[in-house]
């Protein structure tokens, strides 16, 4: 049976199905010539794409596994953050956009809104990783 767009995944954590929903709304708006005129396709548009695309795989994995040492820990840890400070980038990139480029307040809403729900449930599951495996750290 075929998962349709949105549906958790068996094993899925919600960060990472709301990532992959960010991912594909990020590439829906930013191939929208409206949004993103042909000339900033590739200047503008694909940075945005990359960094949807590199906090959806910072999460993937950093649940790909359970760290049963502090270094495999540690490696969690970083890619976690590394998925926070890419919200927060991309965030400033949206805000930049929205100023040059003529993207409707709704629709920076909603993308902004996904971007904060990451943010704050990575941080929530770095904070959960913290004391669940509070034997490991350093």
């Amino acid at each position: 049976m075929a998962v349709k767009a949105g549906e958790r995944n068996q094993g899925d954590l919600t960060v990472i199905t709301k990532a992959k929903d960010h991912a594909a709304y990020t590439l829906a708006i930013t191939d929208n010539e409206k949004n993103f005129p042909k000339r900033h396709r590739f200047s503008t548009a694909n940075k945005l794409q990359e960094k949807a695309f590199t906090i959806l795989e910072c999460l993937i994995e950093a649940n790909e596994f359970y760290p049963k040492t502090p270094e495999e820990l540690n490696h969690r840890r970083f890619l976690q953050r590394k998925a926070i400070a890419g919200c927060k980038s991309m965030l400033t990139m949206i805000d930049v956009c929205k100023q040059r480029f003529a993207i409707k307040t709704t629709t920076v809403e909603y993308w902004t809104r996904q971007l904060w729900d990451i943010r704050n449930l990575t941080a929530a599951w770095l904070v959960k990783d913290e004391a669940r495996f509070k034997s490991l750290l350093r």
